[in-house]
């Protein structure tokens, strides 16, 4: 919005964070189960127990860095792989105690569950109640 210009003045927060936590997963819908969360939870307070002034993100991103560069320098031969072929086993290995908590949970969340259209007659969905896991039930405005 300001044409690559960065803003004057740049502040990274650290010590001033005090309260919360990152929640990083996935959320897998579609199945008989209908929706299945899965990921952690790390605290501020835990994540500043495992790296001093550091906030939870910064720790949950840079672990899983931490842990690809590892098994890099430990199989030199392997060529390039994308992230999806590193042995998830190994990863979590080495990541799994900067994580905080593993979560893996059943919803029962779906795209229509909530579903209310506040603006009758001005966007129109074509909502498929048959099917709820159509990309359509995902949308806010009608793609037609």
């Amino acid at each position: 919005g300001r044409d690559y210009v960065l803003q004057e003045s740049v502040r990274i927060m650290k010590d001033d964070i005090v309260e919360g936590e990152d929640i990083l997963g996935a959320l897998i819908m579609g199945h008989p189960f209908q929706s299945w969360w899965i990921g952690t939870k790390l605290s501020i307070h835990e994540a500043r127990k495992l790296v001093p002034h550091q906030n939870a993100t910064t720790i949950q991103v840079a672990i899983s860095i931490i842990s690809a560069l590892l098994w890099m320098i430990q199989h030199p031969s392997e060529g390039v792989l994308t992230s999806e072929a590193l042995p998830h086993e190994d990863m979590l290995r080495v990541a799994k105690p900067y994580l905080g908590q593993f979560i893996s949970t059943r919803s029962d969340w779906t795209p229509l569950k909530h579903y209310h259209n506040a603006f009758k007659g001005h966007n129109s969905p074509n909502i498929n109640e048959k099917d709820v896991w159509q990309f359509k039930n995902f949308l806010i405005t009608d793609m037609d």
